[in-house]
């Protein structure tokens, strides 16, 4: 029977969430690293009708980052300033606007930097809570949202180049 997973440390949630976000990562780029240098055109692309742009991403990843600070901060924050179209997915922008991509950077770094603050001033308990409905400690789901960046991070770099060839 394997043994049961301990909660990690608040210093290992936070360098990790500040590795796959800002970087410097070993891994590869950090969510930040991938985005480097991508306009509003290339973010706004998608590889197909029913896949996902650079910027879809970016309001994704903007959106689990407001879901897990309400979380730490156990629902005591204002609402997530976009649409919501399903569950961690906000409505899509509709058309490739540099002034609209530049504000949802600024939004992903936003909820980047409440999180942080969140898990800073958490109490033990709070990280150690298990939210109804979920199988996971609040610390286990910060750390899952570094590994989620990673994740997202290499598909940002791969629609990147496909958009320029």
């Amino acid at each position: 029977m394997p043994e049961a997973a301990t909660d990690p440390s608040r210093d290992v949630i936070l360098s990790t969430l500040v590795e796959s976000y800002n970087g410097p990562a070993w891994h590869g780029p950090s969510v930040r690293e991938a985005l480097g240098g991508i306009g509003a055109d290339v973010a706004f692309r998608k590889p197909g009708a029913d896949r996902n742009s650079i910027w879809e991403l970016v309001l994704h990843l903007a959106h689990g980052r407001h879901l897990l600070t309400s979380r730490t901060l156990n629902g005591e924050i204002d609402p997530f300033p976009r649409a919501i179209r399903e569950p961690w997915w906000p409505v899509s922008p509709e058309r490739a606007d540099p002034a609209a991509w530049e504000a949802d950077l600024a939004l992903l770094d936003d909820t980047q930097t409440r999180l942080l603050s969140a898990i800073r001033n958490a109490t033990p308990e709070r990280l150690a809570r298990v939210p109804a409905g979920a199988d996971q400690s609040i610390a286990r789901q910060l750390l899952g949202m570094a590994l989620h960046d990673t994740y997202h991070a290499g598909q940002i770099r791969l629609l990147a180049l496909l958009a320029v060839g």
